[in-house]
């Protein structure tokens, strides 16, 4: 089955350019293109797709609040933002909104491909040029200076990563072949250990502490 795209980018000659890129893939279908928030918007409400390339800066409503908006839903399309932005502010901010991936403008061709696919799987994706942003918290400091994530025990970073990545406890468990009891449990305990009781903290824990990079 085709992977439905929608591009939500207000340069037209930015928004043919990747119809002619994604055309040439089979496995991928267009849907529509929106060159500005509002319309964006208006067409997400009445139409479906899995996967949403959307633009930071937009007119009428911006990459953020399409991306907010998203986030209150339940069952809406997999959010892959494209900018040319290389900003860790926007990084951080979209993965806290919970889009699912991060890329630039500048990137390869088959690198977006890739990202596409990555998220339409349920992975998380971010550009490998921005990487370095999710491990600023490791580098240049005290070696021996403990992540707050260390409380953790593996099991738990990858069930909180699987979490702040907005899969539900059962696609969890499947991911990890183990069962949504044991999830709960899981989640209950990171909940406890981390003195959070959101799903937004624990995304923005995750973003702070490099868990999308494991």
């Amino acid at each position: 089955m085709s992977i439905r795209i929608h591009i939500a980018d207000d340069h037209a000659m930015f928004r043919a350019g990747l119809q002619a890129l994604l055309q040439e893939c089979v496995d991928i279908d267009i849907v529509g293109e929106t060159g500005d928030g509002a319309a964006n918007h208006e067409w997400l409400e009445n139409n479906e797709t899995d996967v949403l390339l959307l633009d930071i800066n937009m007119p009428q409503m911006s990459g953020a609040e399409v991306a907010r908006e998203l986030a209150e839903r339940d069952g809406g399309p997999r959010v892959l933002v494209l900018t040319m932005h290389d900003d860790e502010h926007y990084l951080r901010e979209f993965l806290e909104l919970g889009c699912r991936g991060f890329i630039l403008k500048s990137s390869a061709g088959e690198e977006l491909l890739r990202a596409i696919r990555m998220v339409d799987e349920g992975h998380s994706y971010v550009d490998p040029a921005m990487s370095r942003y999710l491990l600023s918290s490791y580098v240049g400091g005290d070696e021996e200076e403990e992540s707050p994530a260390d409380v953790l025990t593996k099991r738990e970073k990858e069930v909180c990563r699987f979490l702040a990545m907005g899969h539900t406890n059962e696609e969890v468990a499947g991911a990890l072949c183990i069962s949504r009891r044991t999830v709960e449990a899981h989640r209950a305990a990171i909940m406890s250990k981390l003195s959070i009781s959101s799903r937004a903290e624990l995304v923005r824990f995750a973003v702070e502490n490099g868990l999308f990079s494991l």
